[in-house]
């Protein structure tokens, strides 16, 4: 269907090709280096360009925080980490899956790694950044590779000619501090070394939640005429506790303990000792028997990474661009399980150490040519990938280890992408193609004898080798100086990652199928007079969609998106300026079926998909018989409606006032595919600021959540599916008010 209709769109757009011209323009700027929609040629995308500018107007915000003002994106959070340490973008509506379908990357390289671990934003500073591109939709996967089936996000920072030496210092609520500097040397005309670093630390609004990062990034640049390069090295550390999960709607001793109702910043406690394990499951039921003594779960990062890179101008037109990077990533984490206090361990504690390392290639040969009456782009390209992840899990630090788990991802793709620019009709033309192979090969072994892994399983050694392809077309017209109109048809691609593999359907298995998805996209861009509009609607359809279900990852049936994304800049005055953006996006299951557990209404088979079939929960809500159809029901933590609405206002000479609100729609929590559980409740947060800059010395004084709001925006249902867990599900409460004081300075 959707095919049937990109042909009827682009059948359309030429028989009424307009004989507008806007001069030579030529919409490709045959000088664009970077990965941009002006280089890659991705015509018909609905792509913002977050410039400069309004990066600098958004003070204190977080590069997670930046891009989630822009329609079609959602950020969410279990901590609401410093410097957006552990935010997850969410393009499109993939919900749980949305940071393995989302591609982050950093001048054109990519920054998801092999596991399902976040991107982490906090390395990245705002100050460094000359632009942000968001791709929405499945195009970017023909230059970019899988993972951009839902967007992708390039974030290009400034070359070394425009760098100015800065110092930064913020202070805020919790113990928040950071400090961070930009400095720069000319060897010569042509040589350039850069060395920045940022020390932050907070206690945060969780209790026993401290955040902790050093960074370090050296760089080298060399620049003339004919070639340039560069070399940078850069050391990140951080230090995380882990605070865990509120409860709502707790019924056991072991909720009760940490209801979101008593305490929302509450640190997380075990609620069920060994004596209330002695004493058996139901001994003293709902008594006060919580575990404060219980240890604090942290998550702790180290990485490293080398790059270089290097461009070769044969002429103005042509360029061959060559990348290398390595990439060293140590995470050590621990998870008290209810059972453990400080000085005695518990079975269920695990303390794992992985590590994961991997290196990248890419070469991209670009030809631009251009003459009176049409300009062409044509690019090339080769990356390769290897990645490396070895995951060693314990009991606790010290101990035996209880298992080990090892696996090889490689993957080698060839791809082309091609614009054509007609001036007589103002027309752009782009398509590209995309062949992958890739190949997986893991195992994992288990020692039964050490305490804790005695009911671990095993996965035997997976050997999988998949080729996929993406592809994209599209075209922008323009029918006068101030209108055009863009779409495109495109195709992508992801692989699954070694969390989704680790626990995947199949017990003891590695084996997941490759998710595959086709969308169209259909916009209008506008600008005229004060106004600055962007809109599209899309349609999308994925298969074997890699998702959480039920406690386990699987490729689930086809689901089907729709959605509506605009952005709107108007300028008031000469002192007031409002920007705002509007998402709608329906993510529904299109088939499928879950079958009832057997036993009794508070003791099901847990093996199975969903609740008891004599339970009143799948007699009452979910209407009783042998099967419960999916079709039609949502995808969860998808909020459909999401919109941004700003205002700034010049109220002195180089002084603003800036006020923001934040609307999020309610979703349903994670793991409740049959959408029978209580939601995540929608919420506005409110957030203002004064800003001022002047001879190189940057204020910035403000309060985010003016109206102290309670809200979160990530829970997940209970695993157990009986009566007395429905509505229990762990939420993570998000900050309250809080106020913030930036000191920069530019010299």
């Amino acid at each position: 269907m959707l095919r049937k209709i990109i042909i009827y769109i682009l059948f359309t757009f030429h028989l009424h090709s307009f004989n507008y011209a806007n001069g030579n323009e030529i919409w490709i700027a045959p000088n664009s280096d970077e990965y941009s929609r002006l280089s890659t040629g991705l015509a018909g995308s609905f792509i913002t360009i977050i410039n400069e500018e309004e990066i600098s107007q958004s003070k204190h915000k977080n590069v997670a925080q930046i891009i989630s003002s822009y329609s079609g994106i959602q950020a969410r959070s279990t901590l609401d980490g410093a410097e957006g340490s552990y935010a997850t973008i969410d393009m499109r509506g993939f919900g749980e899956a949305a940071k393995s379908n989302s591609l982050i990357l950093i001048n054109g390289r990519i920054l998801n790694d092999l596991d399902m671990s976040a991107v982490d934003f906090s390395s990245i500073s705002p100050e460094s950044i000359e632009r942000i591109e968001i791709i929405r939709g499945s195009s970017g996967s023909t230059v970019y590779g899988p993972g951009a089936i839902g967007g992708a996000i390039n974030i290009v920072t400034k070359s070394s000619k425009d760098i100015e030496n800065r110092l930064d210092f913020s202070i805020g609520s919790f113990n928040s501090s950071e400090g961070k500097f930009l400095l720069q040397e000319a060897i010569s005309h042509e040589q350039t070394v850069t060395i920045s670093g940022k020390i932050i630390s907070s206690d945060t609004y969780r209790d026993q939640a401290d955040f902790d990062q050093t960074a370090l990034l050296g760089t080298y640049n060399y620049d003339n005429s004919d070639i340039s390069s560069y070399l940078d090295l850069s050391i990140n550390e951080i230090e995380q506790l882990l605070p865990g999960p509120r409860i709502i709607g707790g019924y056991y001793n072991y909720h009760l303990c940490n209801l979101y109702s008593s305490s929302k910043t509450a640190k997380n406690i075990g609620g069920w000792d060994n004596w209330h394990a002695t004493y058996g499951a139901d001994y003293g039921l709902n008594n006060n028997l919580c575990n404060v003594n219980q240890r604090d779960d942290y998550a702790n990062t180290d990485t490293m990474h080398a790059r270089t890179g290097i461009k070769f101008n044969f002429d103005e037109l042509t360029k061959i661009f060559a990348n290398i990077s390595y990439k060293d990533k140590t995470q050590k984490s621990f998870s008290a399980s209810n059972g453990n206090t400080v000085s005695v361990p518990a079975n269920g504690d695990r303390y794992i150490n992985t590590a994961l390392d991997g290196n990248t290639f890419d070469f991209r040969i670009e030809k631009t040519s251009v003459n009176e009456k049409n300009s062409n782009i044509f690019s090339i390209g080769y990356d390769i990938n290897h990645t490396f992840y070895t995951s060693n899990r314990y009991r606790r630090e010290g101990e035996s280890i209880g298992q080990a788990i090892n696996a090889d991802q490689k993957s080698k793709g060839l791809y082309i992408q091609n614009s054509f620019n007609i001036f007589d009709s103002s027309l752009v033309v782009s398509s590209g193609f995309r062949y992958q192979e890739t190949e997986f090969q893991g195992r994992s072994a288990v020692d039964t004898n050490v305490i804790g892994f005695a009911y671990t399983t095993a996965h035997p050694i997976y050997n999988e080798t998949d080729q996929n392809t993406a592809y994209n077309i599209g075209l922008e017209k323009n029918f006068d100086p101030f209108t055009s109109i863009f779409v495109r048809y495109s195709k992508g691609f992801r692989t699954p990652n070694i969390d989704e593999r680790i626990q995947a359907t199949t017990s003891g298995s590695f084996a997941l199928k490759d998710q595959t998805s086709e969308d169209i996209e259909l916009g209008i861009r506008s600008k005229k007079n004060k106004t600055n509009l962007v809109a599209s609607f899309f349609l999308m359809d994925t298969e074997n969609e890699i998702q959480y279900n039920q406690s386990v990852n699987t490729n689930l049936d086809p689901i089907e998106r729709n959605g509506f994304n605009l952005d709107l800049n108007y300028k008031i005055n000469n002192k007031n300026n409002i920007k705002a953006s509007l998402s709608y996006v329906n993510a529904e299951f299109t088939s499928g079926t879950l079958s009832p557990g057997g036993g009794g209404p508070s003791s099901c088979d847990y093996s199975n998909t969903t609740y008891c079939s004599n339970s009143s929960t799948w007699q009452n809500l979910m209407g009783g018989g042998t099967s419960y159809s999916l079709s039609g029901k949502s995808v969860p933590l998808v909020a459909p409606l999401n919109y941004n609405i700003s205002i700034e206002s010049k109220i002195g000479e180089s002084t603003f006032f800036d006020i923001e609100l934040e609307y999020t729609d309610e979703k349903y929590v994670s793991n409740d595919q049959e959408n029978i559980e209580p939601k995540i409740p929608d919420y506005y947060i409110l957030n203002t600021k004064f800003r001022s800059d002047r001879r190189g010395l940057v204020l910035t004084f403000g309060v985010n959540n003016l109206l102290d709001k309670a809200y979160y925006n990530y829970a997940v249902s209970s695993t157990f599916h009986d009566d007395n867990h429905y509505g229990t599900r762990a939420v993570y409460p998000l900050s309250d008010r809080n106020i913030f004081f930036d000191l920069g300075y530019t010299f």
